[in-house]
Formats: C-alpha cells, sequence, structure tokens
C-alpha cells in the first residue's frame, strides 16, 4: 500500500478543460430556464413562485465543483458589504429549521442570478425514477417515473393537472450536470468529481478561494 507521501501530487488545473465545462454548464443552465420561462408564461394562474416565497429555501445545500465554482465568481463579484452580510449569516447557529444561508432576510435570494440548478427547477412539475421520490410526495406518474411539484403550486390539479409539455425530466439534467462535472473534475483526479461544497462554507470565506 503506498504511503500518503508517495501518492502523485494532486494534477494542475486544465484551463480549457475547465472554460469548456463551464461553458456546457452555463448551455444546461440556459435550457433548464428557457424551459421553466416557458412553464411560468403557460401556468401563470397555477404557479405560486415568486420573489419572496421560499418555502423550498428551508435546506442546507451542497454543489458539485461546476456549480460551486460559478457560485464562487458570484460571490466574488459581490461588494464588501454584500459579502460580510453573508458572511455574518453563515456565522449564526443553526436553526431548528434548516435554512439557505443565502437567503436575507426579506427572503431574497443573495445569488439569485447564479443559483444552481435544483433551486431553478424548484415548484415546476418534476420528473423522477419513482424510487427516488417519497411516495408521500409524488403526485402524478408517468411511464418510467413519478412526478413532484411544490404543494403550493397546482393546486388545482384535479382540474387542471400539468400538461406533458409542463414536466421536466429531472433525471435528465441531473446526469447532464454530473457529466458536465466530470469533465470539470477530471484533469485534477476523478476522485474529485465527487467534491461537494456546501453553500455555508462557501459564504463563510473571508477570501473565497478557488
Amino acid at each position: 500500500m503506498s504511503s500518503p507521501s508517495s501518492l502523485p501530487p494532486p494534477a494542475p488545473p486544465d484551463p480549457e478543460a475547465e472554460a469548456a465545462a463551464l461553458a456546457s454548464y452555463r448551455a444546461l443552465r440556459e435550457k433548464v430556464d428557457a424551459f421553466a420561462a416557458a412553464v411560468h408564461t403557460r401556468r401563470a394562474a397555477d404557479l405560486a413562485c415568486r420573489r419572496g416565497c421560499a418555502g423550498c429555501c428551508r435546506v442546507e445545500l451542497s454543489l458539485c465543483a461546476v456549480e460551486a465554482a460559478v457560485v464562487r465568481a458570484h460571490l466574488e463579484a459581490l461588494s464588501p458589504d454584500e459579502r460580510e452580510a453573508l458572511r455574518r449569516r453563515a456565522e449564526r447557529p443553526p436553526e431548528p429549521e434548516p435554512r439557505c444561508v443565502m437567503l436575507g432576510d426579506d427572503d431574497a435570494c443573495a445569488i439569485y442570478a447564479a443559483r444552481p440548478l435544483v433551486c431553478r427547477t424548484q415548484g415546476l412539475p418534476l420528473r423522477y425514477p419513482a424510487d427516488l421520490i417519497p411516495e408521500a410526495s409524488v403526485r402524478g406518474r408517468v411511464p418510467g417515473g413519478a412526478v413532484t411539484w411544490c404543494p403550493l403550486n397546482f393546486t388545482a390539479a384535479a382540474e387542471r393537472p400539468p400538461a406533458a409539455a409542463d414536466v421536466l425530466d429531472a433525471e435528465r439534467v441531473d446526469q447532464a450536470l454530473a457529466l458536465i462535472n466530470r469533465a470539470y473534475t477530471t484533469p485534477r483526479g476523478p476522485s474529485r468529481s465527487l467534491d461537494r461544497t456546501t453553500l455555508r462554507e462557501l459564504a463563510a470565506y473571508e477570501k473565497v478561494i478557488r
């Protein structure tokens, strides 16, 4: 068995590979945003999602490496006062009910423009493999999977259920993100694709480091 001193050092970053992966991530994000915008246009009367509605933000999220890099870049562009406000929130003792550290006292997201894909899809009808969704959260079934959505949305689903065009295949989005993250991390070592960084860790850094 190799000792730590005999292991090869971590591979250096590959700027071209990382830039290509980030471009792929931005393209995926644009597709998800376009899908969400179309659903919101078609089904505005059935969606409660809006600024200040933070029911989906009662979580402590962790991000894969490529999404963490996008959030880091956004944080580095914030003003010193905005960064200090985030650091103070990150240092608060944990609350009994989880609350995203990026959520301000006014329930607005500090990183809305750079929020991860899971945040961009919240509230929409999402298709996952049936065994990944707790039975209590299943609101519909489709071939090969189950559909879930925020209980504040589609409250009249019995009369106006989500149409097939309203359902995002979240499994495919997750698979695409995993492939992009692998392309982003592989030059540094195959195990780096498993790295996760919490939003609280990102918010707490005095200087956002790579």
